[in-house]
């Protein structure tokens, strides 16, 4: 009797692990597939905002790391109190003056736009938010991440070095 309830007691926890792992990597690739989702979103972001500022004679804008970094954080938070905003710019701004040496900073935020070219169309029709696409900036940061309901929150953050 003692081996049956071992082993029926080994069977049901591997099958429970077995279940685990299978579920949990459903979830992680969902997950992946939506940080991919993104990363192309924001990937063409960037090249939508080149070619328009390539076809205005402005210099094309390389891609900066700690910008990447802080314009997702951004969007973390923005999802978190499900608004749009500019809060706590000072806060990136200081961080890419000093870190990066920056000599001018500029941010663009937005949501709810369904594509890269939905999100750039709004920022070029919008006077503060194309100047900053056609700023004097060399480096950029992009973030798309989708919320839990399916809408997606942008962040650019731009930097002059």
């Amino acid at each position: 009797m003692k081996n049956f309830l071992l082993r029926t007691g080994l069977v049901l926890a591997f099958f429970s692990v077995l279940t685990c792992n299978i579920a949990c990597s459903k979830d992680d690739s969902a997950a992946d597939i939506e940080k991919e989702m993104a990363a192309d979103i924001a990937t063409s972001i960037l090249q939508l905002v080149n070619e328009h500022r390539s076809g205005i004679g402005k210099q094309i804008l390389e891609t900066n790391t700690l910008a990447e970094n802080l314009a997702e954080a951004h969007n973390l938070h923005m999802i978190s109190q499900q608004k749009i905003s500019h809060e706590n710019f000072d806060y990136r701004a200081d961080r890419l003056f000093d870190e990066e040496k920056a000599k001018g900073v500029g941010e663009n935020v937005a949501a709810k736009q369904k594509s890269a070219q939905d999100v750039m169309a709004a920022w070029l029709d919008s006077k503060g938010h194309r100047k900053n696409i056609e700023g004097d900036f060399t480096h950029i940061g992009i973030s798309a991440i989708k919320n839990k309901e399916g809408h997606y929150y942008y962040t650019q953050l731009f930097l002059k070095k």
